[in-house]
């Protein structure tokens, strides 16, 4: 599958590098796609090639956004045309510069606001909820991390589904995109978990089942 990745930072850069490995051609889009910086990253992912925002977009089936969130809404309304049809994995959370809050939340989400931006793009959330160091490996303790996606379209979401499986995660499908509205302050509670909880940033949140014909 051609997937952009659309901000090379940690997190995108972390995921480009995992599903190149699971055979997906990755399309790294930079805003200057002929930097020694945007070349150089290029050449540390295999399956990997670095184009300009707009047509690493336009070339692919499944779009990563991964930008800061100051510039997510300049970005996302530059591909809104281009992004027409195609599922859009937002991976951004709209967080505060100091990292103290998020800017909105409750009554809507980053995702929301990106789906309003581009209308016609198959817009779902997901690796929001932990940090590139997790994605780069999610097994902890023998046993995979978990990762909510959710999202409105229903007829891709078996393709989302297997974008998370592919990095290494325990999925668990939340629902409409409105769900955003509880996986960004997750993420939230990760950041100041790690930072100023005393966790540090090796943890990550997990799913517990109870076996069968166990005591209550």
């Amino acid at each position: 599958m051609n997937i952009a990745v659309i901000g090379i930072g940690s997190v995108g850069g972390t995921l480009a590098r995992k599903l190149s490995a699971k055979g997906h051609n990755i399309l790294l889009g930079a805003k200057d796609p002929n930097s020694s910086e945007a070349a150089g990253k290029a050449k540390q992912i295999p399956n990997a090639t670095i184009h300009s925002v707009k047509e690493a977009v336009a070339k692919s089936e499944v779009i990563l956004l991964a930008t800061p969130w100051n510039v997510t809404e300049d970005v996302v309304k530059s591909i809104a045309n281009l992004s027409k049809g195609k599922v859009l994995i937002d991976c951004t959370n709209p967080l505060k510069p100091d990292l103290s809050g998020l800017e909105l939340g409750h009554s809507t989400s980053g995702a929301e606001k990106v789906q309003m931006w581009a209308p016609q793009a198959l817009v779902y959330k997901a690796f929001n909820t932990t940090g590139a160091n997790i994605m780069a490996d999610p097994s902890l303790e023998s046993r995979k991390s978990m990762m909510f996606f959710c999202g409105n379209d229903q007829e891709r979401r078996s393709i989302v589904h297997q974008i998370v499986v592919d990095v290494g995660f325990e999925v668990i499908d939340a629902g409409p995109l409105s769900t955003a509205r509880l996986l960004e302050p997750m993420a939230l509670l990760w950041i100041l978990s790690a930072y100023n909880f005393g966790l540090g940033r090796e943890f990550a949140f997990g799913i517990l089942h109870k076996e069968k014909g166990g005591k209550s």
